[in-house]
């Protein structure tokens, strides 16, 4: 669990430099001037960059409730479906970031509402150890 809890907080981190990398390709020089500068009026995003910059605002929330989670099940140790449930979160959110960029049809709303069944898994796993 400990390296599944390790891989989420690596595209976490992945997720934070998207939307300026994002930028950077679409405006080039114009994106790093900004982000030396005090950035006291905020840079108009490119609609992908809008979209990575909302996927990572929602990887905030979702790490507000994985990462619990995760602690309890190495704590409790409950078995496989905490870590089967780990698995389906982290690679729903690897699918969750360019479902959400490219905007195909539903696609955005399947991959979270699995890795929400992911984070089901493991709450259910947990509420059975107690």
């Amino acid at each position: 669990m400990v390296y599944l809890i390790l891989a989420v907080l690596a595209l976490y981190v992945v997720q934070t430099f998207l939307p300026s990398a994002i930028m950077s390709r679409a405006k080039g020089p114009e994106v790093m001037r900004y982000a030396g500068g005090p950035r006291d009026e905020p840079l108009e995003l490119t609609v992908h960059a809008g979209r990575a910059a909302r996927a990572l605002q929602n990887m905030n929330e979702a790490l507000f409730v994985f990462l619990p989670l995760a602690l309890l099940s190495v704590l409790s140790d409950p078995g496989g479906l905490a870590t089967w449930g780990a698995w389906v979160f982290l690679l729903a959110r690897v699918a969750y970031v360019p479902a959400y960029i490219t905007a195909v049809g539903l696609t955005r709303s399947i991959v979270w509402t699995v890795g929400h069944v992911g984070l089901g898994m493991m709450a259910w796993a947990v509420a059975a150890t107690v």
